[in-house]
């Protein structure tokens, strides 16, 4: 009996920590994309037509496809695009308990990144 309590207040740790995981992930990338959407609004208004090498290394880190002929209001359509992946949360996969798999390889890119 023991043993049983004991393995489902592990599996309940694991959901809780795998789930606030991911809303620290989420929430973490939603600020990093409005900081990098910041600064290319900032480069609109001000009519820069270049983007400096820290806000390109942010968008290429975010999976945000980079060439030097996008213009700045193109840049500023495909961070909003990158930022709907983190705001469209299914309802599904709110209460979805993730696979020991999915916990470690997680915490395997959490640990090289």
């Amino acid at each position: 009996m023991y043993e049983a309590i004991q393995a489902e207040t592990q599996r309940t740790t694991l959901r809780v920590i795998a789930t606030r995981a991911q809303e620290a992930k989420r929430k973490l990338s939603l600020y990093g994309l409005d900081r990098i959407l910041w600064g290319l609004e900032e480069l609109n208004l001000a009519e820069r037509t270049v983007v400096p090498r820290h806000l390109v290394e942010q968008l290429r880190g975010f999976g945000v496809p980079y060439a030097p002929g996008i213009t700045i209001p193109d840049l500023i359509e495909l961070v909003f695009t990158a930022q709907e992946e983190f705001m469209n949360v299914e309802p599904d996969e709110i209460n979805r308990v993730p696979t020991i798999e999915e916990l470690e390889v997680y915490f395997e890119q959490s640990r090289v990144a």
